[in-house]
C-alpha cells in the first residue's frame, strides 16, 4: 500500500485523471503570487532605505553656512576687480572701466578709427562704430 505514485498513475483523488495533470503539477498562481508579494516587499526596502530625506525649507532670510546658497546672479564676484575692470550684472562678467585713463599708444596708427569695411554686411551682422567690428543683429 506504500507504493508511490508515478506521473503517469492515475490520481489518488479518484478524478479519473494521470496526476501529473490532477494533483502533480505545480502550482503556477501560487508561485506568481509569491513572487508578485516579493517584489512588493524588495519595492518598499528600496523606497524606505535609499529614497532622501525630504528637505526641509528654511523660511527665514538668514543663510546657513553649512547649506550651499544659490549664487545671486546680480551681485560682483567676491574677488577683487581686475585693475581697470568694472563688473557687468546685465552681462555677468568684467567690462572696461570708462572711467579708467588708458594707455597712450605711441604709434599713430592704432588711435585711428577703424572705419566700416566696404561692401554688403554678413549676415545677420551690424557695424559698431563705438568697437569698430562686427556685431549680431538683436
Amino acid at each position: 500500500m506504500n507504493k508511490k505514485l508515478g506521473r503517469n498513475d492515475s490520481c489518488h483523488c479518484g478524478s479519473g485523471k494521470k496526476y501529473k495533470v490532477c494533483h502533480g503539477k505545480n502550482n503556477i498562481k501560487s508561485l506568481q503570487f509569491w513572487i508578485l508579494i516579493l517584489i512588493i516587499i524588495l519595492g518598499l526596502c528600496w523606497y524606505l532605505l535609499f529614497q532622501s530625506a525630504p528637505t526641509v525649507k528654511n523660511n527665514n532670510n538668514m543663510s546657513d553656512p553649512f547649506i550651499p546658497q544659490p549664487k545671486n546672479k546680480l551681485s560682483p564676484p567676491t574677488e577683487s576687480a581686475p585693475p581697470g575692470k568694472v563688473w557687468s550684472p546685465e552681462h555677468q562678467h568684467w567690462h572696461d572701466d570708462p572711467k579708467a585713463s588708458k594707455p597712450r599708444n605711441t604709434n599713430a596708427e592704432q588711435n585711428k578709427p577703424v572705419s566700416k569695411p566696404p561692401g554688403a554686411p554678413p549676415p545677420g551682422k551690424v557695424w559698431s562704430p563705438e568697437h569698430q567690428h562686427w556685431h549680431d543683429k538683436k
